[in-house]
């Protein structure tokens, strides 16, 4: 019987084992190898896109924060050699319509009409920062999309503009280590007469109704001569940066908006949303609003240069007394009609059933006085021939020496006149007579002062009393309605006037190279 010799099997399966197990032990070094890069990469990643999203808030702030760099403005842009009815605007460059482009990176040409502009951007819109043991690059420019222009509510003109916004950033001594962010930076064009009253203080009682007072609304668009409006209470909606207080019968028939919270007594340093006493209500809700809402100073020119001007008996010198000339001013009994677009008076003084008529134009004819006060039964009122016209009364509020005027608004014993000569505009058309003032003094429209206007004071301290009502809106610092003058908000307001809005930063998009 033949027996095979087995001597050494077990050296050759250790060495099999030993085999497996440094096959193991090798992908197991491989595996944590892999993990280890896999940490470093996303750390990397992470750290070139924060380098990234900072070239981005660079380039944002820079648009953003006139206070710190010489920002671009619409002067830069609205001249003939660029063009912004095409997306991205374009500007003349080596003879060839190119887009605007503020740049920081050299990857990127840049072209803005104003080089100390450019220059500011490219120091601004760069640089490094640690990241741990690296150090981080990034740089940033921006692309003009858009650029849109429109008169501004409370005279003036509004630019709006859309900027795309690129990152890039990256880590020294990596060149493939680059990531790129997209954001777009949006200056929006925003409704300017939303509310029937809107104060901008944050004071308490910076918006005060007491008394026999109704806050409501309509809609003039359908409206012709005469016919009087249909109110509802859904729509007046008013607004303060701080308290609303009411007292007496005071009826909001809309919401209150105010970036205050809670309901009761108000303290100074401790300002609540709402007030309320007696039967005083508001029917609709507190919706709180993300921040204080600013409205822009009117622009308006210097004073004129004549002396005040008392009319109680106007004759064949009055236009004279007031600068003007035939050309744009006309007597006829005891009315007075000025013609013009853009002319400044004195400060006037009107008593004795006299009578101002402005004549309409489209865009608006803006007609500034030093001052204005009614008196006696005067009235101040609109001519037209069409309801796509209106009026602008700009207060200049200042004295010709420039001191400024404490009371430069004052309808005491006076009126707005209905529109005349139009057979299809609205009595109503709260959207035909603006008064605009962009001081701190007084604005008094007490006894019987009420018509459809908008007044668009937003330094100043407004005060409303008597029987007469005012249809359509009322801005101020201060609102003070403590007679038994109901304001119904005109809702055509929302789509005719326009201001420009916060800027609004998002859309982010993200690649890596």
């Amino acid at each position: 019987m033949h027996r095979h010799d087995e001597r050494g099997i077990a050296l050759v399966l250790a060495l099999f084992l030993v085999s497996a197990l440094s096959v193991l032990g090798a992908s197991l070094m491989f595996l944590a190898q892999t993990e280890t890069n896999s940490s470093m990469n996303y750390r990397m990643m992470s750290q070139v896109r924060y380098a990234a999203e900072a070239g981005v808030q660079k380039a944002s702030n820079f648009l953003l924060d006139p206070a710190q760099f010489p920002t671009p403005t619409a002067a830069d842009l609205l001249s003939v050699n660029c063009v912004r009815t095409v997306s991205p605007v374009t500007c003349l460059k080596g003879g060839v319509q190119q887009p605007v482009v503020l740049s920081a990176s050299a990857a990127k040409a840049s072209n803005y009409p104003v080089a100390a502009v450019q220059t500011a951007f490219s120091a601004a819109g760069q640089g490094t920062m640690a990241g741990g043991n690296s150090t981080l690059t990034y740089n940033s420019s921006a692309t003009l999309m858009g650029l849109q222009v429109f008169d501004s509510y409370g005279g003036g003109q509004g630019v709006t503009a859309t900027w795309q916004l690129t990152g890039d950033g990256g880590l020294v001594g990596y060149s493939k280590a680059t990531v790129e962010i997209l954001a777009m930076v949006e200056t929006p064009k925003v409704a300017a007469s939303s509310y029937a009253a809107f104060a901008t203080a944050n004071t308490c009682g910076a918006l005060t109704f007491q008394g026999n007072v109704a806050i409501d609304s309509y809609d003039s668009t359908n409206l012709t001569g005469a016919t009087a409006p249909t109110y509802s209470g859904a729509g007046g909606d008013v607004g303060t940066n701080g308290n609303l207080t009411v007292g007496g019968h005071v009826n909001v028939g809309g919401n209150l908006y105010t970036p205050r919270t809670g309901v009761g007594a108000c303290v100074d340093g401790a300002v609540d949303a709402l007030t309320e006493s007696g039967s005083a209500a508001v029917d609709g809700s507190i919706t709180k609003l993300p921040g204080a809402v600013a409205y822009p100073s009117p622009t308006l020119p210097g004073p004129s240069a004549l002396p005040s001007v008392a009319i109680s008996s106007p004759g064949a010198g009055t236009c004279a007394l007031l600068g003007l000339t035939a050309l744009n001013c006309s007597v006829a009994g005891s009315t007075i009609t000025i013609t013009g677009t853009n002319l400044t008076l004195p400060s006037v003084s009107l008593s004795a059933h006299t009578n101002i008529v402005i004549t309409a134009s489209s865009p608006a004819a803006q007609i500034n006085f030093n001052s204005l006060s009614l008196s006696g039964g005067s009235t101040i009122g609109v001519a037209a021939t069409s309801p796509t016209q209106g009026a602008l009364i700009g207060i200049v509020g200042k004295n010709p020496d420039g001191t400024a005027i404490a009371t430069p608004v004052d309808f005491t014993g006076g009126t707005y006149a209905a529109v005349t000569g139009c057979a299809t505009c609205s009595a109503y058309d709260a959207s035909m007579l603006q008064i605009v003032y962009g001081g701190t003094g007084q604005v008094n429209m007490t006894g019987n002062s009420g018509a459809a206007a908008t007044v668009y004071a937003p330094n100043a301290a407004f005060t409303l009393s008597g029987t007469a009502d005012i249809f359509g809106s009322v801005l101020a610092q201060t609102i003070d309605n403590t007679g038994n003058a109901n304001i119904h908000y005109d809702r055509r307001l929302q789509h005719d006037f326009y201001v420009v809005g916060h800027p609004i930063m998002g859309t982010f998009n993200w690649k890596r190279f």
